[in-house]
């Protein structure tokens, strides 16, 4: 019997069977960390121009991005890679985290989005966030979690209480999604650690209890201020620490707002801060925490003297309110 080679059908049948061995990738099964985060993240605009990024957070088109990204102007949109520029609406915000809720429009299809950690992963654990630096659209960049534990940066005139990782960022980041390696949010990019305008390598984001907090509520959050920085005496120049009283225990008063309630009540920059109430404060982030199991409109009485320890006196003024 004579057989006739069919060349071309053979080389069909051993494409076939190398593909199916080892060659050809399987058709992936879930999509990539970053086709992930591009289909759930989006650019946000304030009055025209890109302001920073935000993260779809739920199948109704809810939006979680940075507070002073929006705090720039009054007219909202975004801007993804599926979809045309859409407007936005503002749900709510919460200034002592630095983080916005803005509203998609309805729509009968689902708005694909990002879902949240159950916890922040461990100090030395990676973390990604998908933002558009310096208008450079939809980057994937890479840091690691620093520290769990929130601290408060002063940013934008307040105190924000956030917690750090290692990475550089860059304008256009801000309000981006920080998620782990399963495409979870466990926190927004807020602030980054500059000397000058250099980034030093240091962000800040804000905690992963209150984004759920804000997005379970979708109340906008009251906190309370005195309408001033403090800074660590420590962390003063030499000269400074030096004309400081000896063994000084306190803080130092700066970034006053000469017409807030600090101000109002005689405190000016470089002033130190004693004690507030019966209690001394030597930290920025145990002074806060008690700070801000108060309300707007509590007073507090604060022993406050100048720099050098002179002019010793009681101060007690109302606290404003943070929104």
């Amino acid at each position: 019997m004579l057989y006739i080679m069919n060349w071309s059908n053979l080389a069909l049948a051993l494409s076939f069977l190398i593909c199916g061995a080892t060659l050809c990738p399987a058709p992936e099964k879930t999509p990539s960390l970053y086709r992930r985060t591009i289909s759930s993240s989006v650019e946000v605009l304030v009055n025209g121009r890109i302001a920073g990024t935000g993260a779809v957070v739920d199948a109704n088109g809810t939006v979680l991005t940075a507070c002073h990204v929006i705090r720039t102007g009054e007219r909202y949109e975004a801007r993804s890679s599926t979809a045309k520029r859409t407007p936005m609406e503002l749900i709510a915000t919460d200034r002592s985290h630095d983080i916005a809720l803005l509203r998609l429009p309805k729509r009968e299809k689902p708005y694909p989005f990002l879902p949240f950690a159950k916890t922040i992963p461990a100090e030395g654990r990676p973390a990604h966030l998908l933002g558009t630096p310096i208008f450079r659209h939809r980057l994937l960049l890479t840091g690691f979690v620093a520290r769990r534990e929130p601290l408060f940066e002063w940013y934008d005139g307040c105190f924000m209480e956030g917690y750090s990782l290692t990475g550089v960022v860059a304008g256009g980041t801000s309000g981006a999604a920080w998620v782990n390696g399963k495409g979870e949010i466990i926190g927004v990019q807020v602030a980054a650690m500059t000397v000058g305008e250099a980034p030093k390598g240091v962000v800040t984001s804000a905690p992963l209890k209150a984004i759920r907090s804000l997005c379970e509520n979708r109340k906008t959050v009251v906190a309370p201020t005195m309408q001033a920085a403090v800074e660590e005496l420590w962390a003063q120049g030499p000269e400074f620490i030096d004309n400081a009283p000896a063994n000084a225990k306190g803080l130092v008063f700066r970034q006053v707002d000469a017409k807030g309630v600090a101000g109002e009540a005689g405190i000016r920059n470089g002033d130190l801060l004693l004690k507030m109430g019966k209690q001394s404060y030597e930290t920025v982030t145990g002074f806060m925490r008690a700070l801000r199991r108060r309300k707007p409109g509590d007073k507090i009485r604060l022993s406050v003297s100048s720099a050098r320890g002179q002019a010793r006196r009681e101060v007690v003024f109302p606290l404003a309110e943070l929104k």
